[in-house]
């Protein structure tokens, strides 16, 4: 090996044929030698050695020693190598995370993420900052479709590029999987400095669909972005078992002809005196 090495690196250009000798420490199943070979001898990065390079980790991930391939990769040393076939071979060695950084296509990355649950949340997060608006909404939903183990993620990555996907797109990932909570999470944390309507509308809705009516209360009283008519229609139609939000709504707005109709026909007339006494 020592003489391999010196004979590779000899002044005016080596005095081997590099692929040749890696095949003869492969053929005596040498695969640490053949790696320590090639790390030498390719080291320069060359465009000309991709075959090389995609050989140095295919020896690795498909000998028995992923790991291997795995520091290797961390490196960054070499970017010749055939990407999407070393990709798939990650992907058979369980490397999970290295095999989604190799793939650019969103069928190959969808295959990947299947295993989201074995891979670093902040990998996941960050990762989304590689693809567009499709890719990523695409991914999403392909996400959530397998169930709650991903919802946090999910949560994580639309508060991240919630400018990027917009709030529409996001919101409509998790409604259409029932993802309450998700979406609960997620706009709790932009309600406060957005001023899209659409989201305190839907922030208003989520809190009273989870029962946090504090929040819906807090929202239709400090707001001044969301739609009014929207809100009280969608409140009085929800009869709340706790009419304050609705109650803040319409006092603020001046539906309070249609208040006072809503809390008599609904027997919430105790109310009345809460609208008089805090709100007034």
């Amino acid at each position: 090996l020592d003489l391999a090495k010196g004979l590779v690196n000899a002044e005016g250009g080596p005095l081997i044929d590099i692929q040749a000798t890696a095949e003869a420490f492969l053929s005596s199943n040498r695969v640490q030698e053949t790696t320590a070979f090639l790390l030498e001898a390719l080291k320069e990065n060359k465009e000309e050695h991709a075959y090389l390079q995609t050989k140095l980790f295919e020896i690795n991930l498909i000998g028995g020693a992923p790991q291997v391939a795995d520091a290797i990769m961390q490196q960054g040393i070499f970017t010749h190598y055939d990407r999407v076939h070393v990709g798939k071979m990650c992907e058979r060695a369980g490397l999970w995370q290295r095999a989604a950084e190799h793939y650019t296509e969103i069928a190959d990355i969808k295959r990947v993420f299947k295993n989201s649950h074995q891979m670093n949340p902040e990998f996941v997060v960050t990762y989304f900052g590689k693809l567009n608006r499709d890719q990523s909404i695409s991914l999403l939903k392909d996400m959530m479709a397998r169930g709650p183990s991903n919802m946090q993620v999910c949560v994580e990555v639309a508060k991240k590029y919630h400018d990027e996907l917009g709030s529409q797109n996001l919101v409509e990932v998790f409604e259409s999987h029932k993802a309450t909570e998700g979406l609960y999470y997620y706009l709790g944390s932009i309600v406060n400095h957005s001023e899209d309507p659409y989201v305190h509308f839907k922030y208003i809705q989520s809190s009273c669909l989870l029962g946090q009516f504090k929040e819906a209360e807090r929202v239709c009283r400090d707001s001044n972005i969301y739609n009014a008519e929207e809100v009280k229609d969608y409140l009085k139609s929800s009869k709340l078992p706790d009419p304050r939000p609705l109650i803040h709504v319409c006092d603020r707005f001046d539906y309070v002809d249609e208040l006072t109709e809503y809390l008599y026909l609904n027997s919430l007339l105790q109310y009345v005196e809460v609208y008089v006494t805090r709100v007034s």
